[in-house]
This record gives structure tokens, C-alpha cells and sequence, in this order.
């Protein structure tokens, strides 16, 4: 029986070619654990990193019924208008707008935080922060704290450990935590590579001290300036990334930290086996062939495919999901049905009217952005 080889591509930029190497699995190792620098701290993209996009469903889904499907399409096309006069983020429109002054007006902050303990974590995560406690870690995301917290805290970590958007709160008659509308900082594209300069002055780190990982929501500029590590990553990020990485886990990602062989009894194991990447790129350019790229791209669609089906088969279903977050709400003092009952009314003029909607949040994004920068 052939042994199984696992691929190492060494690009040297997009005129120069790159070189592929097909190794066993020690060799494989011992040479991906070459590829980074020890750093002395990590920083980790927590949307699409860590969760799995279940938090963003399930804030309409918990809240609306039939409408947020109609407001979804609407937020599409405001962004599609977004798009044509700048570069203001995608995630912006969503996040830092429709989220906190439409939806979650005048909502407990405890609903926001039941949704981030109870959405899915992608697989691996914990074993992969478990491996890395020894590094500080620093979790960078566009959601609200009240979500992002959760997740954090999910793999044994705290506040200490993220930075995040914040929403504007307040307090109600009954001294319960409100969402009072707007936001006094949101973290996401070219914001969180300031977050990570800022961290490397302050505790005068140099760029190999630090390491930045994630997929691409952190927008091009984190990956291109960022010495960086990008798993399974999008279209944009396959080009600017120091190293990239092609796994069914999050685990896979250990074969770059396993420094002077630490990782050794884990990595060669038979319970590991399944969790080694197919392909591992570093660029001593972060410029690549096509044909290269094409190459990454088969095998992310590979990797992704794995992951979904472990996500689908071996976990919770998102449905599971929905429920226990509905007895959750059913066992607290606070009143699910009216919180349903006010942000409907509260919409019901938009869902009359799209086009306020649409005015409206657009106006409000468009000015918001230019005044937090």
C-alpha cells in the first residue's frame, strides 16, 4: 500500500513559478514547522474562525419570521449601492447598522448573549486553542461583544482576549442591559490591522513576534501587512497571505506551531491523522500564479466540503440550535413574545415602505463609517 503523501508548495511570485513537494507524513511535519517564526502573540479572526455564521442567521430568525427575508434582500441591494461609491465594508451595513438600530433597539443584551452560547463553533476550535494557550491570544471580529464574548469564552478564554464592535447600551426601569441603538466602536477590515499595529507599538513587538490568522474577513490589508496564516481562505486572501493552509479542521493548523518538535506525540499520531492538511503554501511573495491559485482553490472546495459534512453530521444541527435557544428564552424572567411583538411593530413601516428602509440605512451607514474613522 503507497504511502500517503501530503503537499508542501514553496511560491517564489507570480512570474517566478513555485515548487511543489509531495512528502510523508514526517517529512511533511518536520518541514511546515519551519515555516513560522515562534511568534509571541497570536492574533485570530474570530467571524468565520471560530463560528460558523449560525449568530448572524439566527438574529433574524430568533426575532422575525417571513419579513427578515424580504430585509435581508434589502440590505443586498443597499450594499450593491455601497459598493459603487466606496470602499465601506460589507459587513459594516449589517453589523454596525441594521443590527444595533433596527433590530436590537430597546432588546436585552441577554438575547444577543444566549445566541453566542448556544451557536456552533467550527470544528476544532477548542482543541486547536487548547494546544496554543500557552500563546496570548487576541480574537479580532465585526460582532457585538454581548456574541463575540461567548464564543471566546467557549474555548477558555475572556475579555481580556478580544477586541470587538460595541454597541450603545443602557439600562430599562428594571435595571435590565438594553441595546439603546448605535455603536461606539466596530472592529472589520482595514480597523483591525490598526488594532494589531497599535497592540505591536504599545508592547514594542516586531513583525515576526506576531502572527495574524484567520479566512478573509478581516478585509486584504490585515493579510498583506500582517505576517499572516489564512485557513481555507477566500478568492481575496489566497494571493496576500504569508502562508496559507487547506484543512478539514482548525487542528490542522498545529503542524505550524509544533516548534523544536513539541507537538511531535500529537502530530504523528493515528488520532491526528484525519485532521493533517492537504496543502500548505508559503510565499516568499505574496503574489501567486494562476495556476497556483487554481490549485488552492481545488483543494479549499475539498476541505470546506469535509468540514461541512462534519458540521452536518456529527454535531448539533442548526435547527437543535433554534431550540434550545426558544427554551432558554422560555426559562427567563424576560418576555420573548412582547420583545417579538414591539420590533415588529417597530418594522412594520419599513416593510410598507422598503424604500425608507433602504434610504434610511444607507444615509446612516454612509455617515456612520466616515465618523468612526
Amino acid at each position: 500500500m503507497d504511502e500517503i503523501r501530503y503537499t508542501l508548495v514553496l511560491n517564489r511570485g507570480r512570474d517566478e513559478g513555485y515548487d511543489v513537494r509531495e512528502l510523508p507524513k514526517e517529512d511533511f511535519i518536520r518541514e511546515t514547522a519551519r515555516l513560522l517564526p515562534k511568534p509571541k502573540r497570536i492574533f485570530c479572526g474570530l467571524g468565520d474562525f471560530l463560528e460558523i455564521g449560525d449568530y448572524n442567521n439566527l438574529l433574524d430568525s430568533i426575532f422575525f419570521e417571513k419579513e427578515a427575508v424580504k430585509f435581508e434582500a434589502l440590505l443586498d441591494r443597499i450594499n450593491r449601492k455601497m459598493s459603487e461609491k466606496g470602499s465601506i465594508p460589507s459587513s459594516f451595513l449589517k453589523l454596525a447598522v441594521y443590527f444595533p438600530d433596527f433590530l436590537l433597539k430597546n432588546v436585552p443584551t441577554f438575547c444577543a448573549s444566549t445566541i453566542g452560547k448556544k451557536s456552533r463553533l467550527t470544528p476544532g476550535a477548542r482543541n486547536l486553542i487548547k494546544y496554543l494557550q500557552d500563546y496570548p491570544i487576541i480574537f479580532l471580529t465585526a460582532m457585538p461583544y454581548e456574541i463575540a464574548i461567548e464564543f471566546v469564552r467557549r474555548v477558555g478564554l475572556d475579555s481580556e482576549n478580544l477586541i470587538s464592535t460595541v454597541y450603545r447600551v443602557m439600562q430599562d426601569d428594571h435595571r435590565r442591559t438594553l441595546y439603546a441603538g448605535g455603536i461606539e466602536r466596530f472592529i472589520s477590515g482595514d480597523r483591525k490591522s490598526l488594532e494589531i499595529e497599535k497592540r505591536m507599538a504599545s508592547e514594542n513587538l516586531g513583525e515576526t513576534d506576531v502572527v495574524y490568522m484567520g479566512r478573509g474577513e478581516a478585509g486584504v490589508k490585515t493579510f498583506y501587512t500582517v505576517n499572516s496564516i489564512a485557513f481555507n481562505p477566500s478568492d481575496s486572501i489566497i494571493p496576500v497571505s504569508k502562508i496559507t493552509l487547506y484543512g478539514s479542521s482548525l487542528e490542522s493548523l498545529l503542524v505550524l506551531f509544533n516548534f523544536e518538535g513539541e507537538l511531535d506525540r500529537y502530530l504523528l499520531s493515528n488520532q491526528y491523522e484525519e485532521f493533517l492538511p492537504s496543502l500548505v503554501v508559503y510565499s516568499e511573495k505574496r503574489e501567486k500564479s494562476p495556476a497556483l491559485i487554481e490549485l488552492e482553490k481545488e483543494h479549499r472546495q475539498l476541505q470546506n466540503n469535509i468540514i461541512g459534512q462534519r458540521i452536518e453530521y456529527e454535531g448539533e444541527s442548526y435547527y437543535s440550535v433554534e431550540r434550545d435557544i426558544e427554551v432558554e428564552f422560555g426559562a427567563s424572567t424576560f418576555d420573548i413574545k412582547k420583545v417579538r411583538e414591539e420590533i415588529s411593530a417597530r418594522m412594520e413601516r419599513y416593510h410598507q415602505n422598503p424604500d425608507e428602509f433602504s434610504n434610511k440605512v444607507y444615509v446612516m451607514a454612509r455617515e456612520r463609517y466616515w465618523s468612526l474613522i
